[in-house]
C-alpha cells in the first residue's frame, strides 16, 4: 500500500491518499486491473474516517485512473503510465506553490489558510448553505442575520427560538441562549457554533457626556447582566448605570416632562416596544454585536469568503 500520510500537513487528508495512489499507479507499483484496498481496511491503514478513502477514490475515478465495480471486483486501477505530470517552473518548490494558493485564495476570496483547507475537505456541492441565526426574539436574530451577512459571503436566515428546530444545515447561536438549544433540540446540540455577544461599543461615543444612563428590561436576572455588560464597556464610574424592570417595557418610557436619564432597552425589551415609544427622545435601543474572533472563527470552519471579497469580485 502507499506510503503513511501526514495529518497536520495543510493538505487535505484525501488529497494526501489521492496523490499518493496516483503516484503508486505512475511509477507501476499499482497495475491495470490491480484492486485496491477495499475502503474499510483503507480507512484503519491510513488512520482516518471511510468517508475520506471514498473522497480520494472518487477523486481519481473522475481522473480516469480507477473504476469502482459492483460486488467483488471492488475499485481497481483503469490504467497505469498514462499519468502525465507538469515539471515545476524553474526554481518553484512545492512550498512556494502552497504559498502563491493561499495567497491567491486571500487576495480574490478573503479566505484565510484555515479556512481554504476548511473547505477543500467539505464535499462537493456543499458550498453554499443557509445559515440559520437563533436568537429569542425575531428583532434580534435579523440583527445577528444582518451582521452576518454583511461581513461574509452567506445566506443568513433569521431564526427565533418559538420558531422551533432550524432545518439541517449551520446553526449559529449566542452563548446568552446556550441552556434554550440544549432544552429545546439536544441532538442538534453538538453541531450548533455559538458565539459570544457584547454592547455595540459605539455606545461609549453616544453617550460620552451623560452622567447617567438607565438600563431597562422585562427580568431582574436579565436587566443585572445587561448592567453588567454595560458598566464594563464604559469609563469606570461614568456614566453611572442605572436599571428599571417591568413585565411590559412599554410603561418604562420616560416622563416627556424635564430631563430624564437616557434609557437604554436591551434587545429583548426593544423588540417588544410600540413605535411611539422607540421615538422617544431619550428612548435608545442597547443593540448587541457579535464577537469578531468567534465570527472568524466559524467562516475560517465553514470557508466561508468574506463579503468585501465578494463584492470586489463582483465588481471587478
Amino acid at each position: 500500500m502507499p506510503h503513511a500520510i501526514d495529518p497536520q500537513s495543510p493538505v487535505p487528508l484525501y488529497h494526501q491518499i489521492a496523490e499518493s495512489i496516483r503516484a503508486a499507479i505512475a511509477s507501476g507499483s499499482l497495475r491495470p486491473g490491480e484492486a485496491l484496498t477495499p475502503l474499510r481496511q483503507a480507512a484503519e491503514h491510513w488512520g482516518v474516517n471511510v468517508h475520506t478513502v471514498r473522497h480520494a477514490y472518487t477523486a481519481l475515478a473522475r481522473e480516469g485512473l480507477l473504476k469502482t465495480h459492483r460486488g467483488a471486483q471492488g475499485t481497481r486501477v483503469v490504467g497505469g503510465g498514462q499519468l502525465v505530470r507538469l515539471p515545476p517552473k524553474p526554481g518553484t518548490s512545492l512550498a512556494t506553490f502552497l504559498e502563491s494558493i493561499t495567497d491567491e485564495a486571500e487576495r480574490r476570496y478573503g479566505l484565510t489558510p484555515t479556512a481554504l483547507v476548511n473547505l477543500l475537505q467539505r464535499p462537493r456541492g456543499n458550498a453554499d448553505r443557509n445559515v440559520y441565526v437563533v436568537e429569542c426574539s425575531r428583532w434580534q436574530a435579523e440583527s445577528h442575520a444582518h451582521e452576518l451577512s454583511s461581513q461574509y459571503d452567506v445566506d443568513a436566515v433569521p431564526w427565533p427560538l418559538q420558531d422551533g428546530e432550524p432545518p439541517e444545515g449551520v446553526v449559529l447561536a449566542t452563548y446568552f441562549h446556550y441552556n434554550d438549544v440544549r432544552k429545546s433540540w439536544p441532538r442538534r446540540l453538538s453541531s450548533v457554533h455559538f458565539a459570544s455577544i457584547h454592547p455595540d461599543p459605539l455606545l461609549r461615543d453616544v453617550f460620552a457626556d451623560a452622567t447617567s444612563v438607565c438600563v431597562c428590561e422585562m427580568d431582574q436576572d436579565t436587566v443585572e447582566a445587561v448592567a453588567a455588560d454595560l458598566i464594563a464597556l464604559f469609563e469606570p464610574g461614568r456614566p453611572e448605570v442605572r436599571t428599571r424592570v417591568a413585565e411590559n417595557p412599554n410603561a418604562l418610557v420616560p416622563d416627556r416632562r424635564g430631563r430624564a436619564d437616557p434609557h437604554l432597552f436591551a434587545p429583548r425589551a426593544w423588540a417588544e416596544l410600540t413605535d411611539d415609544v422607540r421615538a422617544h427622545p431619550n428612548v435608545f435601543e442597547l443593540r448587541y454585536i457579535l464577537d469578531q474572533r468567534d465570527l472568524q472563527a466559524l467562516a475560517d470552519r465553514e470557508g466561508w469568503p468574506s463579503r468585501s471579497h465578494a463584492n470586489a469580485r463582483e465588481h471587478s
